[in-house]
């Protein structure tokens, strides 16, 4: 502007003598700029004295130095309801003496795009029929977005497309063509549910070349919660968000220059952001651009967005709760399929065996001979083994509607862990003898808390059992420690492993990482121990490889115990093999 306001001594001083001293420098300098019309003056002679930063964005071209016949350079002005040259521009019109107030243009500009303009023509310095020079101010005219009845179409439109499919993330594509052109210039789609990180899962760009980079921007630049500016703060906020972009926005959003300059390619001016809530919660974001900073999003248009984001959200949040369920069918069904079987393997044998001391009873009694004692006792040994087995799969099945139901109710009372960890060694070596697993003990002090004694002793058989269900003949070592007000048990076995998909998933009920049909269990255990475990305030997780074995950590608060028994040398463990520590079973 300074170039230009340089030549505002712009009339001959043997013209009109007014025009001369229509502004000082200064002021018209500042009215220029601070103008969001479009201003254009132009002298008699076409030379342009002034053209403000608002008339370079919406003519699109760089300011000339001159204009011939009232033609701006690359250029045409046309009627505002069709494409027809004018015969006569507004400039034109305004250096003939004419003053043109409120009228409505059109302008094809050089990139070939079309814009109506509504405006006037300011004549300065009439005699005889022409004028000394031009104002020309214009404005862009904004559309008033879309009518009832197109809304209501759209609307239809998304929900016929959204209620299409089962898989609402497949129509998220699909459903930003609907709006671009129609409501945005471009359309960006995340997905972020509570829990899981966010993602672009769709974006669309209305010009083609514009669509390309807007993908490979996102597909190179994901959104990243760790970043500033990475994802809209609506993710946070709840709230819908309507900004004019300015470059310092742009800026802002980049994480390095080539970030930077894709997002300046895109030329996005306007932004209106609308969360995507269910449940009270924020799952995703639709986010809308426009590439004219003059067509801002009304206010019409941001409760149309608001809607269609409720419908999408709803759409969304329903095909999840369907999963969900279809999820939750297919684990019970297998589960209930798994509970019969693991229910029906003791209650054969325990059907044969009293069959068969039946029949001993029958025979005996029918000779007069008293019947075996030996033959009893075996038969109700393996009768006793069956009826633990059949209890054990009941109270697992029991536990598991207490919790859910939260009925677990704990008894606390001072123990000590290595004591626990002790007992159920030893009542497990005859098992680990006839797997030929050697069990070993590492507890050289004695870790005392407060805790539930029945509730402890299961998390800790369910860590064991699982070790020599799985430890393929290997060793299973069990180490107790202390750190201050911090419990910690570790089994270790080497046996088969887990693999690394499916270690975040065996803490879940009926989740199990191997076939059933190799390995019995109702895929409860880990789930019912990270429950207790949970339920006193602590944490167990696992670490395993496929063929190397698994590691299981427990840790646990020692509770409101007295601070001299943070760390006792030894109190009275059980005398049982495998209680002294580094003893082997």
């Amino acid at each position: 502007m300074a170039s230009g306001s340089a030549r505002l001594s712009m009339f001959d001083q043997d013209s009109e003598e007014g025009v001369d001293a229509l502004l000082n420098d200064a002021v018209l300098g500042l009215l220029l700029e601070q103008a969001t019309d479009a201003l254009v003056l132009v002298d008699a002679a076409g030379r342009v004295l002034a053209f403000n930063t608002e008339a370079t964005r919406q003519f699109r071209i760089v300011r000339p130095e001159c204009v011939e016949h009232g033609r701006l350079p690359g250029c045409v002005w046309v009627r505002a309801d069709g494409l027809a040259p004018l015969e006569v521009s507004p400039l034109t019109q305004g250096l003939a003496g004419e003053w043109v107030k409120e009228a409505r243009w059109g302008l094809r500009r050089p990139d070939g795009t079309v814009v109506v303009l509504r405006g006037s023509v300011v004549p300065l310095g009439v005699r005889d029929g022409s004028a000394a020079g031009v104002l020309l101010r214009a404005r862009e005219e904004v559309a008033t977005g879309l009518d009832a009845a197109s809304a209501a179409r759209l609307l239809a439109e998304a929900g016929a497309l959204l209620g299409a499919a089962l898989d609402a993330e497949e129509r998220m594509e699909p459903l930003l063509r609907l709006l671009v052109p129609t409501l945005a210039d471009a359309g960006v789609l995340y997905l972020g549910p509570p829990g899981e990180p966010a993602r672009a899962v769709a974006a669309v760009h209305a010009e083609p070349a514009r669509h390309v980079v807007l993908v490979d921007l996102l597909r190179r630049y994901p959104p990243d919660p760790g970043l500033p500016g990475s994802l809209p703060p609506l993710f946070d906020t709840g709230r819908t968000e309507r900004v004019r972009l300015t470059d310092a926005h742009l800026a802002a959003a980049a994480r390095d220059l080539e970030q930077a300059r894709l997002l300046r390619s895109l030329e996005l001016r306007c932004y209106l952001g609308v969360p995507l809530v269910a449940r009270g919660r924020v799952i995703g974001a639709l986010a809308l651009f426009r590439t004219d900073v003059a067509r801002d999003f009304s206010v019409e248009e941001e409760r149309l967005a608001e809607e269609l984001s409720r419908r999408t959200a709803l759409s969304l949040d329903n095909a999840r709760l369907l999963r969900e369920a279809r999820e939750a069918v297919r684990l019970r069904d297998e589960f209930l399929g798994i509970a019969s079987h693991e229910l029906k393997t003791p209650l054969t044998p325990l059907h044969l065996k009293v069959q068969l001391l039946h029949k001993q009873v029958e025979l005996a009694a029918a000779r007069g001979q008293p019947v075996s004692a030996e033959r009893v006792s075996e038969t109700l040994e393996v009768v006793q083994r069956q009826v633990r087995r059949l209890t054990s799969l009941v109270d697992n099945l029991l536990d598991v509607s207490r919790i859910t139901a939260g009925r677990l109710k704990l008894e606390l009372e001072e123990m000590d862990l290595a004591s626990v960890a002790a007992e159920i060694l030893y009542r497990f070596a005859p098992s680990a003898s006839q797997l030929n697993c050697a069990l070993e003990l590492h507890a050289p002090m004695a870790v005392v808390g407060r805790w539930d004694r029945l509730r402890l002793e299961q998390v800790v058989t369910n860590l064991l059992s699982n070790a020599l269900k799985y430890g393929a003949g290997q060793p299973v070592s069990v180490h107790v420690e202390a750190q201050g007000r911090l419990a910690r048990l570790t089994v270790r076995d080497g046996g088969i492993g887990i693999s690394a998909e499916d270690l975040p998933r065996i803490f879940e009920r009926f989740e199990r990482a191997v076939s059933d049909r190799h390995y019995g269990g109702l895929g409860l255990g880990l789930y019912i121990t990270r429950q207790i475990v949970e339920a006193f305030g602590g944490t167990v997780r696992a670490t395993s490889a496929l063929g190397q074995g698994s590691t299981f950590v427990l840790e646990l608060p020692r509770g409101d115990i007295p601070e001299e028994w943070l760390s006792i040398p030894g109190l009275s463990k059980p005398s049982e093999p495998g209680a002294a520590g580094g003893a082997s079973a």
